[in-house]
């Protein structure tokens, strides 16, 4: 087996590990009400934490949620914190410029918690 080949089969594998865990994160988190709960509680405590929230689709940078939420970059930064903190959102990728896209966590098709 080439080199080549045999660095597609060990990130294959490590793909069909990560996952294998993402399933079994799905399923604990399903099963978890308390946790559903207190996303829920904390999503509709705070408008705008929920409208960020529901903004976030993977393909847009901090500045581009503040403008179309119609607010500054430090408040959506804050809110973004939250969001991380309490698992609702992940980083999907970091740009050349540094910028980061975030995605929802498995905790959103786990609880559909845009649908609020």
């Amino acid at each position: 087996m080439s080199e080549s080949q045999e660095l597609y089969a060990s990130v294959n594998y490590i793909k069909h590990k990560v996952d294998a865990i993402e399933k079994i994160e799905f399923l604990n988190l399903r099963s978890n009400k308390a946790l559903q709960e207190e996303y829920v509680a904390l999503l509709q405590a705070d408008e705008l934490l929920l409208r960020v929230y529901k903004t976030i689709d993977g393909s847009k940078s901090q500045k581009e949620i503040a403008t179309e939420l119609g607010t500054n970059e430090m408040a959506i930064s804050r809110k973004i914190i939250i969001l991380e903190e309490h698992g609702l959102i992940e980083i999907k990728e970091v740009g050349k410029n540094g910028k980061k896209i975030h995605k929802y966590s498995v905790a959103e098709k786990a609880f559909k918690l845009s649908k609020i």
